[in-house]
């Protein structure tokens, strides 16, 4: 009896101790996000969001421009920020049949163009497509005007023995280098007429079918199209045919420098336009003089002359450059001089191209040494700024980026492997808004805090700028410069801010030992 006695004992006692081990572990129940553990069992989660925060101003002189997948022309006045002016140039690459033995002789040029693809998108309107541009901005108009470049830009730097890619940067003023205006368009403003290409005759006329229509090849979407000087283009390029120059890139681009997109008389709503540069092209449709032989080659007695249609199209090239000018207003020439790194700024500027950004210091010696000392574990942390409505105006920049100043690196947490190749999201930096109309914009910098006071990793400040396609740095996990081709700004708030609920907010969710309890 004693003997069951004891049995039932050890049996009740074990349910007990496991219910007990049960309702612990489900008090501890932590969460995870995809398969990263949020907290390790035996912490107990914490919130802070009082992290001292320094914010100012930083002027940007010049940015990478070399290359980029957008380029921009134009004149605009952003209200907080000042104008911009974006003017452009691109070298050119010979076309193959320029070398070719069938080109023929006694060019006669019908057409030279310069065509751009500018962006667009077609709408649905109740069964009627209609095209809209997209990245053009200002409703006014200026003047264009295209020159022949006269400065030699090297594809490769000599300083690494031509081994690198040479980078030119938006402060590369080339104004003093130009040769010939061949082109210009005077109260330029864009258009959404499609590029249409049609079949020609051997005359160049316009092939028609049987119901008199012209025939057309191929219709392509809205261009910027501006038609260049014929005789420049016989003296220089149709002229030269048979010689070396025309026969491969380096000799051409030796010869024939490159084209250069100057700006002026902007109206007063400006104009400013993002296109596909590198789509772009120098398009030349001619007449020439080839030898029919008849039909009988071994014979040419009975060979004659007759004219034949050509096109040939010399491509935008490598090295494509922007240059930017800005004429700041004085709000904003004042606050960039009077930037202070100490105390930190009402206002942040963040302006994409070569103007200014921000810089971000997180907490103080104190605060830094409590965190490591009581081993914080980081389970999230995000941190927001909001934007200054009042002086920002409409413009604002879809996207900013949050990077390693010192160190010119994209944070761990947008290189996050969880991230590559899906979209910006997970890291933020998007403009959004919240329930009562404030919009700001708001970046997840969890492994980064982990790394600095889990892993005692340097506390460097932080850059904030405007970039257009932050997947290029989560695909690439590498950071050169923000590709500032986006002229749009944002005043932001800063940690000086007079509304104190405005200011930049660092939120902190940490578990602590059980042991530091």
């Amino acid at each position: 009896m004693k003997s069951n006695f004891m049995l039932n004992k050890r049996i009740i006692l074990s349910i007990s101790l496991l219910f007990l081990l049960v309702n612990i572990s489900c008090k501890k129940n932590f969460n995870k996000t995809g398969n990263a553990l949020i907290a390790p069992p035996d912490f107990e989660g914490e919130i802070y969001d009082q992290a001292k925060i320094i914010t100012y101003d930083e002027a940007i002189d010049s940015v990478f421009s070399t290359n980029l997948p957008v380029n921009a022309i134009g004149e605009i006045d952003m209200p907080a920020f000042g104008k911009l002016k974006a003017e452009f140039t691109t070298t050119l690459n010979t076309d193959p049949k320029l070398s070719n033995d069938s080109i023929g002789t006694n060019f006669r040029i019908l057409s030279a163009e310069i065509q751009i693809p500018y962006f667009s998108h077609t709408l649905d309107d109740n069964g009627t497509q209609i095209i809209q541009l997209d990245s053009v901005y200002g409703t006014g108009t200026l003047d264009i005007k295209i020159h022949e470049l006269g400065y030699l830009l090297p594809s490769y730097d000599p300083n690494t023995n031509l081994e690198e890619k040479r980078k030119y940067y938006s402060n590369f003023d080339f104004t003093g280098q130009l040769v010939t205006q061949i082109a210009d368009t005077i109260g330029f403003h864009p258009t959404i007429e499609p590029l249409i290409i049609y079949e020609h005759n051997d005359d160049g006329s316009i092939k028609v079918d049987d119901n008199g229509e012209e025939i057309v090849k191929d219709s392509l979407g809205p261009h910027f199209i501006v038609n260049v000087d014929p005789n420049f283009i016989q003296q220089k390029i149709f002229d030269k045919v048979g010689d070396f120059v025309l026969e491969n890139k380096n000799a051409f681009q030796d010869y024939f420098r490159g084209l250069y997109f100057e700006i002026e008389n902007m109206s007063l709503d400006g104009r400013f336009l993002m296109m596909d540069f590198p789509a772009g092209k120098l398009h030349i449709s001619f007449l020439h003089e080839v030898i029919n032989d008849n039909a009988t080659p071994d014979d040419p007695s009975d060979d004659f002359t007759e004219d034949k249609y050509g096109e040939i199209n010399l491509r935008f090239d490598f090295p494509k450059v922007n240059y930017y000018e800005n004429d700041f207003y004085t709000p904003m020439q004042t606050a960039l001089a009077n930037s202070d790194m100490i105390n930190g700024d009402d206002n942040i500027y963040v302006k994409g191209d070569a103007a200014s950004g921000g810089v971000v210091h997180l907490f103080d010696d104190v605060e830094l040494n409590k965190m490591k000392d009581e081993n914080w574990l980081i389970n999230k942390a995000d941190i927001i700024f909001y934007v200054n409505e009042t002086l920002s105006g409409d413009l604002l920049p879809e996207n900013l980026i949050l990077f390693d100043k010192i160190n010119k690196k994209i944070l761990f947490d947008m290189a996050d492997p969880d991230n590559k190749g899906l979209n910006n999201e997970l890291f933020g930096g998007q403009l959004e808004e919240d329930e009562e109309g404030n919009k700001y914009y708001r970046f997840k910098i969890t492994q980064h805090l982990k790394n600095i006071i889990e892993n005692n990793e340097p506390n460097v400040d932080l850059s904030l700028r405007v970039v257009s396609d932050p997947i290029n740095y989560m695909e690439s996990q590498e950071y050169t410069d923000p590709d500032n081709y986006n002229p749009k700004g944002v005043v932001l708030h800063g940690n000086q801010a007079p509304e104190v609920e405005k200011r930049p907010k660092l939120t902190i969710y940490y578990t602590l030992p059980t042991i530091n309890q």
